[in-house]
């Protein structure tokens, strides 16, 4: 059916076509809150439109948006922890011993090997066009306060600093970058962080593979768009991060088709940039709240449909890894 027009409307079609309980006026501000999408119809199925969740009331649906929602709550601070300190971790690495601290000069001393290697000169380009494309469509646009700091120095006579290139950089730019940095740099950066292991990652690109990764989950948590049932995915595992991520925690058939194997990799660079050591385990105690929240408010079945039965198994193995 089209899209009802009126909240009643949406009322009715729910009761009568989908076989969803739904009445009262606090039902009624529920969904006119959630809207028909948010409220209904983006929630319908787990995966895709084959798989329509068995819903009988209402007040499931509103558990599972809520049980989306609080996710992304969690998952939104930590995800942009890690963008922030991958920034500086790669910033900070490949500017060492350079005399000049501009993107030009880095570009040549340091994206400069495998000359002969047209994919990655190609992809050089690419990133060197794009940064400055980002610098300038920054300095041309007045009304944001945080472009301020690339005409601050461009009125100056001078090219911006490398930090304010990384602060303009999107995350897939962040891996891109990465991967056009020479070699002996990547594999520094990777030694830093514990990431190492020739046996798996004979190019030395896990961390940009990680990223490109988690690009499509962040951007959906970023953007509010549903993530329980890993729709977003953009790409399947790379071999070497399913090795490598395996070979870390010890958990087994990681395959991101359940967002238990995203949270897996996200506690993983957690674990290396956060000091603290609190976030990993805060995040995976607010992910087994929130799934044991979802059991207790709706039928197994609906529970069943959303939670795979390995995801148990992989809570507990990373628990076991992050308490190491």
């Amino acid at each position: 059916m089209n899209s009802p027009q009126t909240i009643n409307g949406l009322m009715r079609h729910l009761r009568n076509d989908c076989k969803i309980q739904i009445s009262g006026s606090y039902q009624k501000q529920q969904l006119t809150s959630y809207g028909y999408y948010h409220g209904y119809k983006g929630y319908r199925f787990a995966g895709n439109s084959y798989r329509q969740i068995p819903y009988s009331d209402f007040s499931e649906v509103v558990a599972v948006i809520e049980y989306d929602n609080n996710l992304k709550a969690a998952l939104y601070p930590e995800l942009m922890f890690i963008e922030t300190a991958l920034k500086n971790i790669v910033c900070n690495e490949s500017v060492k011993g350079l005399k000049l601290g501009t993107f030009e000069h880095l570009y040549k001393e340091r994206m400069s090997d495998n000359t002969t290697n047209t994919k990655l000169q190609s992809k050089r380009l690419k990133l060197r066009n794009s940064v400055y494309a980002k610098l300038a469509a920054r300095y041309h646009d007045e009304e944001e306060k945080e472009n301020q700091m690339v005409r601050h120095f461009y009125h100056r006579g001078e090219d911006a600093p490398i930090w304010v290139v990384f602060e303009i950089l999107y995350l897939s730019d962040l891996a891109g970058f990465f991967e056009c940095l020479n070699e002996a740099v990547r594999e520094n950066i990777l030694k830093q962080m514990n990431m190492f292991d020739i046996s798996i990652d004979a190019n030395k690109n896990l961390l940009s593979i990680m990223i490109y990764t988690l690009k499509a989950l962040r951007n959906s948590v970023a953007h509010n768009n549903i993530i329980f049932d890993t729709r977003f995915k953009d790409r399947k595992i790379s071999p070497v991060l399913k090795k490598w991520v395996e070979k870390e925690t010890g958990i087994q058939n990681i395959t991101l088709y359940s967002l238990i194997d995203y949270i897996i990799i996200v506690c993983c660079l957690l674990k290396r940039v956060d000091f603290s050591g609190t976030r990993a385990l805060t995040l995976l105690n607010k992910y087994k709240e929130e799934n044991q929240r979802l059991q207790n408010s709706v039928a197994s079945e609906i529970y069943d449909h959303i939670i795979q039965n390995n995801v148990p198994a992989k809570v507990v193995g990373l628990e076991a890894y992050l308490n190491v």
